[in-house]
């Protein structure tokens, strides 16, 4: 088509500006075999209180471990939370049951991904899980250990997620039909989203998800009130009143906490499903008064 019409462009960056938000972009290193204890990691073994008890996920009567996804010293990467929405100390810890791998679709899965905030950095020793548990039965240890460095960045919604709004129902009649998508991306990027050719290794804390499949903010709230949302059965589980509801308290109160995508060491890949990404998401509420207990983790992948 014919080059996009300036006022159209202006009229679409004007209209995302307000849904900007900062990410922090979480970078890994190369592979080592150890770090002191409390540094931000992808990896290796977890830095816990000595009285920690190792997360399991309970499923057919089995206690399946958690395995140790990554941990954040809070003191370095709220440098980096232009909005103040992190602990600015402390080290916050994320698990996942590899075994099983939960999509995080059905209410079953609580307890499949979980997060951990250890205010006292002083309190913490390298530990590892108990004999008894091992590792997952595709794996020979933990996961290779990565030091992180963070980096501030424009975070704007994928349009899986800003169709959801009543700002793009609005303005979507005013261009030319099938080509919204188009004047998406470029006022994306004027605003300062990046198109990257390995999306499924980007990790990050906060802003906007990278997503693979659909929008996640109503899946969080329906799950989490005890919606099975694995099929397309969910939308005759609910009166249409709910459905409204529901999404409105959605977008409002569930923020994106943690992106986690492929961990790659040398020639290895640990990939989620096909190449995918773990969302950890988290209620505004529960963030700002540093209850981590109850959050939901859900898988996409291409």
């Amino acid at each position: 088509m014919a080059a996009h019409d300036p006022a159209l462009v202006r009229l679409l960056t004007d209209t995302l500006r307000p849904f900007v938000r900062n990410e922090i972009r979480v970078i890994p290193g190369e592979e080592v075999d150890t770090l002191p204890v409390g540094v931000s990691k992808i990896g290796g073994l977890p830095d816990v209180p000595a009285d920690f008890a190792w997360p399991t996920y309970e499923e057919d009567g089995h206690s399946l471990p958690l395995c140790f996804l990554a941990q954040i010293d809070c003191r370095i990467a709220s440098a980096a939370d232009k909005e103040g929405l992190l602990p600015q100390e402390g080290l916050l810890s994320f698990f996942y049951e590899l075994d099983t791998m939960k999509w995080g679709f059905d209410p079953a899965d609580r307890g499949a991904a979980r997060v951990y905030w250890f205010p006292d950095l002083a309190s913490l020793c390298r530990t590892p899980p108990p004999p008894e548990f091992g590792w997952p039965g595709w794996m020979e240890g933990p996961l290779p250990c990565l030091p992180l460095t963070f980096e501030p960045r424009p975070s704007v919604p994928c349009y899986e997620d800003f169709c959801e709004t009543e700002e793009e129902r609005r303005i979507v009649p005013q261009f030319p039909s099938g080509h919204f998508w188009e004047y998406y991306d470029e006022a994306a990027g004027i605003l300062g989203w990046e198109e990257e050719s390995a999306d499924a290794d980007r990790s990050k804390l906060l802003g906007w998800p990278d997503i693979l499949q659909n929008s996640m903010f109503f899946d969080c709230e329906a799950v989490t009130n005890g919606i099975y949302m694995g099929d397309e059965g969910w939308m005759d589980r609910l009166s249409y009143e709910e459905k409204v509801t529901m999404h409105r308290r959605a977008l409002e109160d569930w923020i994106l906490l943690f992106q986690l995508g492929t961990v790659r060491a040398g020639d290895r890949a640990i990939y989620w499903e096909d190449a995918g990404h773990l969302f950890f998401w988290i209620r505004r509420e529960d963030l700002t008064r540093r209850d981590f207990s109850k959050i939901w983790m859900i898988m996409q992948c291409d």
